[in-house]
């Protein structure tokens, strides 16, 4: 099963394309003659993952007809673990659309000089946590102090972030760890990092006992999850597609929220096919991801809404904390395509 923490390397993924298989655009942010037929628009977007249930809206969107009301074609870039950084994808022009795992990356791409800009995002928190067995269950980072942590090389930097926001020194014990929940079954490590909608899920299925779970932005590194971005260049010169693209998202939103099984089987069934997935899995998985679509935010400003009080906040003190580059909010997010959808 391929999931974002375990990925299996799939023969031939190329580009998966959206709405009648679109001719793929020529790279770079031109205008928007340079990438349209007949007065319709092709977007190549960059995805983090394969093409699984996580993004459903892009599914929605193009089997509702929404996309093609807006006179935009898709087409999708599967992405997964070995493709390198998103951002710089997109920074390239090899993609006029990128999303990526969690907007810390994005912020840290634009604080690097990289000419990029959020202009939304598929889900509203963080994903990863912190697991522990709900028999001796960790809710909070003091409970962390002298514990056994596992998680990916690397990761250490987000726990000591961890430590720092609480007012205490770092004093764990890391454990390197693959993926999947068998570390905590056995017993290797007193807590796990994971993502809530991948290995917390599988513990639940392998033992019949909900996991207890911190999450990072329980523990003061909130993150949105699968940010909408692209170049400066391509803002500017492709707007109404852009603008057209979120429209049709919102609208896919909605009906992500009110009946999940839907996205899990245009996965299975289309989008996602020879990506070795099931129903049961990705309707299980998307059934998790759509509690994230929505927040409070959301319900003032309407789906896909990335607050810039929540970046210049806590996100970007939680990425000081991790030890990374940061930049002003005003050049990591425009909501201006989200702001004239909601005025509309």
């Amino acid at each position: 099963m391929a999931t974002r923490r375990n990925f299996l390397k799939i023969a031939g993924l190329g580009v998966t394309a959206i709405a009648a298989a679109p001719l793929l655009a020529a790279c770079g942010g031109g205008d928007d003659d340079a990438s349209s037929s007949g007065g319709v628009t092709d977007l190549k977007v960059q995805l983090s993952w394969i093409t699984d249930a996580s993004f459903s809206q892009l599914y929605i969107a193009d089997s509702k007809g929404y996309l093609a009301d807006e006179k935009v074609k898709l087409s999708l870039i599967p992405g997964g673990s070995d493709i390198g950084a998103i951002e710089g994808i997109v920074a390239s022009g090899a993609a006029d659309v990128g999303m990526s795992t969690d907007i810390t990356s994005l912020i840290a791409a634009i604080a690097d000089g990289n000419p990029l800009v959020c202009i939304g995002a598929l889900y509203q928190e963080n994903l990863n946590a912190l697991m522990s067995d709900p028999a001796k269950p960790i809710t909070s980072v003091a409970q962390l102090k002298g514990k056994k942590i596992g998680g990916n090389q690397g990761v250490q930097t987000k726990f000591d972030a961890m430590f720092k926001l609480a007012g205490l020194e770092p004093d764990y014990t890391f454990v390197p760890t693959g993926y999947g929940p068998d570390p905590l079954i056995k017993g290797d490590v007193d807590a796990l990092a994971v993502f809530v909608t991948d290995e917390a899920l599988a513990y639940q299925d392998t033992t019949g006992k909900a996991p207890t779970l911190l999450t990072f932005t329980e523990a003061g590194l909130p993150a949105y999850t699968e940010p909408i971005f692209v170049t400066t260049d391509t803002l500017k010169n492709k707007r109404d597609a852009l603008k057209g693209m979120l429209s049709a998202l919102k609208k896919a939103s909605a009906d992500d929220i009110a009946d999940p099984a839907l996205g899990a089987k245009l996965a299975v069934d289309q989008y996602g096919k020879g990506n070795d997935l099931t129903l049961e899995h990705e309707t299980e998985h998307n059934k998790a991801y759509v509690k994230f679509i929505e927040s409070a935010a959301t319900k003032t400003n309407g789906y896909l809404w990335v607050d810039p009080a929540e970046i210049s906040g806590p996100i970007v003190k939680g990425m000081k904390a991790s030890g990374l580059k940061t930049a002003d909010v005003s050049k990591i997010l425009d909501t201006s395509l989200l702001e004239e959808l909601k005025e509309g």
